[in-house]
């Protein structure tokens, strides 16, 4: 287990897959990482030294990752609650946000309507 980001990441795992364990991090900003320090792809956290996995700490704090990410999101949820709109009304009732079809599919967002805190 290597510690990247505040997170515990498997060492068998390629690096831009394990980097997008992390919560925050998606395909297109790991291979970003992974262009900055100059790393294949296919490479595992196995194959590089002690050096790279502090670069690759150094560089992860830049992003926005784990539970910043997390905070970010529920603060833009509770700004579209607050102004009332029609996405924030959409979360408080618990129903589909993006326009997907909620008349005979989306049981389970329609099932969270009971479950509400």
């Amino acid at each position: 287990m290597i510690i990247i980001g505040g997170q515990k990441l498997r060492e068998e795992l390629k690096i831009y897959t394990a980097l997008r364990k992390i919560f925050g991090i998606g395909l297109n900003k790991a291979y970003q990482i992974l262009y900055i320090l100059g790393l294949n792809r296919s490479m595992r956290f196995i194959d590089i030294d002690y050096s790279y996995q502090l670069k690759l700490n150094k560089i992860i704090v830049h992003y926005v990752h784990g539970f910043r990410a997390r905070r970010n999101l529920k603060n833009n949820i509770l700004v579209l609650n607050e102004n009332k709109s029609y996405r924030g009304v959409r979360h408080s009732y618990f129903l589909s946000v993006r326009g997907q079809r909620t008349r005979t599919n989306a049981k389970t967002q329609r099932n969270k309507k009971n479950k509400r805190k």
